[in-house]
């Protein structure tokens, strides 16, 4: 495989597939379902991705934590979030989570700011699939597409902001080359975690009132899996 080529280019990938669940007008595609069709038939006439692989520091950062996090599960959890996996009936639907549980269910695990933690976390203590669905539908619909092509029957979401008093051994963690290589980033990357002061961080206080790991698992809806294949195969028709 060259640089250009990826698994991903072209086809409809679980970060995105919530651009595809917006209400269709008169039985029309949206602004919103139009455009990921369109990104995607850029890319398959491109033979590359239409992004150029920028990162931000709040992407980093997400990416930085992932193996925290994933230390602090059980024994069960698999660690996935470095392969792409495609939908066992579709080649052009793709997805890759952060962790699963084999035949059980899959994980996805969101470090975001303070702003996005606080209302996903709210979302996800609601308990109820019909509110996260309506205030967080990307990280919705990410859940649901990356069970069905895992074919499991369960979606956890997992959101992590550490509390300050971590900071000291995330900054020991941000200065060694050997961790930093171990999950696949450069310490010029994360210079920024040394940098920055916790204010500036995604970094919840010691008496803040979130937990600092929050976990949510539910059982997916067979009428949004329905929903969601629909949906993709209406996408792809639309290229072809």
């Amino acid at each position: 495989m060259n640089e250009f080529e990826s698994i991903r280019h072209g086809n409809f990938t679980s970060s995105n597939v919530y651009r595809l669940c917006t209400s269709l007008k008169n039985g029309e595609p949206t602004v919103a379902f139009d455009s990921y069709v369109k990104e995607k038939l850029f890319e398959r006439k491109l033979g590359r991705s239409i992004d150029i692989g920028a990162k931000s520091s709040s992407m980093t950062w997400g990416s930085f934590l992932e193996k925290r996090v994933f230390d602090n599960l059980s024994s069960d959890y698999q660690m996935t979030h470095k392969e792409t996996l495609k939908h066992p009936k579709y080649d052009f639907w793709v997805g890759s989570p952060d962790f699963i549980i084999p035949q059980k269910k899959v994980s996805d695990l969101k470090c975001f700011e303070p702003k996005n933690f606080a209302s996903y976390v709210l979302a996800l203590l609601s308990e109820k699939t019909e509110t996260i669905k309506e205030e967080h539908p990307k990280e919705y619909w990410q859940l649901v597409s990356n069970s069905m092509i895992l074919n499991v029957p369960n979606a956890e979401a997992i959101v992590y902001m550490p509390y300050e008093n971590e900071m000291e051994e995330i900054r020991e963690l941000a200065n060694d080359p050997e961790y930093c290589a171990e999950i696949g980033l450069q310490q010029w990357e994360v210079r920024f975690i040394q940098e920055r002061s916790n204010k500036d961080l995604a970094v919840l206080p010691n008496n803040s009132k979130f937990k600092n790991l929050n976990i949510f698992e539910f059982k997916v809806p067979e009428e949004d899996k329905i929903f969601l294949e629909k949906r993709i195969l209406m996408a792809n028709d639309l290229i072809k």
